[in-house]
């Protein structure tokens, strides 16, 4: 039993990177440029700003009402929170942040599952738990009256 176990791990091993390549071979054009936008993203350089953008992209997302306008924005709406986690906060709320922007992203991959399967009601109604996401952890970006007063 250990020495099927062995090989069916050597073979995913020796496998797997054919099976990538193979995908990457077969792709067309737009999906080896939508794969490659996500692995491009640069980090915010204005973290307001990329957050407004955020929010009008959430709005917009809302209220679309065909699927792929919707996962179109759902994609951008990734990109977007993909560069502010490139963002080093400081050092006292980083983890929080980093911890909220991964269950955003999670959270958006969902979305983009349900879209992908056209069920654009399961996909909003997910979507709504973002905007929960956003709330909690706004409330721990900010720092509270103390700190502004007396600093960190």
């Amino acid at each position: 039993m250990q020495i099927l176990k062995h090989i069916v791990l050597a073979l995913c091993v020796i496998c797997s990177p054919l099976a990538l390549a193979n995908q990457a071979l077969n792709q067309t054009p737009s999906q080896a440029s939508a794969s490659s936008s996500v692995n491009e993203v640069t980090p915010s350089t204005d973290v307001k700003a990329t957050m407004k953008s955020m929010s009008l992209t959430y709005k917009q997302a809302m209220q679309s009402s065909e699927p792929g306008a919707m996962l179109t924005l759902i994609e951008k709406f990734q990109r977007l929170v993909a560069s502010v986690q490139l963002v080093q906060f400081d050092k006292k709320r980083h983890s929080v942040l980093q911890q909220g922007l991964n269950k955003v992203q999670t959270q958006l991959g969902l979305v983009h599952a349900s879209l992908e399967s056209k069920d654009i009601n399961t996909a909003k109604a997910q979507l709504t738990k973002v905007a929960a996401l956003r709330k909690r952890y706004h409330k721990e970006r900010s720092p509270d009256i103390w700190q502004l007063i007396f600093g960190s």
